[in-house]
């Protein structure tokens, strides 16, 4: 039911391709990101297993949570809370992400070649950011860096180093608390 509900959308963007080129699927997911309820998770579900390069089963899309590009990949079991705002990510299985949400598309999207330039006429460099299965990323989290699996990053953090697997990560810029699960049984 929901394959057939999200089609009207899923063709806007299709067609929006040939005269938009890649800011066609942002454009989609906003609008896919303004449906609310449960209604909502399904036609997001059904639109993004469609769209992005990995779609994993049962996985709850938050109202108001967007993705930049397809080339993002999304692991089975996944929760995205609203307002989330996701670039050139691999999320793998099991992942928890809380509301508000930034996953950067590495660390150094706009680069400063010259001084002669405005920032819009600067060079852009994507990088894949991937976070493991099982991790934790707390609310208001910005992510510019790869988090080991079964990592927590709390919330408001500013993750600029990779986090080790298992981490407690916390601060701006997010330094690790905790090492492992052994170190917060201790």
């Amino acid at each position: 039911m929901f394959t057939i509900a999200v089609l009207p959308r899923l063709g806007m963007y299709l067609a929006g391709r040939y005269c938009l080129g890649p800011r066609a699927f942002g454009a989609a997911s906003e609008s896919i990101a303004r449906v609310p309820g449960l209604r909502g998770i399904y036609l997001r579900q059904a639109f993004y297993a469609r769209t992005l390069a990995r779609c994993g089963r049962d996985v709850s899309f938050g109202w108001q949570s967007v993705f930049s590009m397809t080339e993002a990949e999304v692991g089975d079991r996944v929760y995205i809370g609203r307002f989330c705002s996701i670039g050139f990510a691999r999320i793998e299985d099991e992942v928890m992400l809380a509301d508000g949400v930034q996953i950067l598309s590495g660390g150094q999207e706009h680069l400063r070649e010259s001084t002669d330039k405005t920032m819009h006429q600067q060079a852009q460099v994507y990088s894949r950011v991937t976070i493991g299965r099982g991790a934790w990323i707390g609310a208001g989290a910005v992510v510019m860096k790869d988090v080991g699996p079964g990592a927590i990053v709390g919330a408001g953090a500013v993750v600029t180093k990779p986090v080790p697997a298992g981490a407690l990560v916390a601060g701006v810029p997010a330094t690790v608390r905790k090492q492992s699960i052994k170190d917060r049984e201790e």
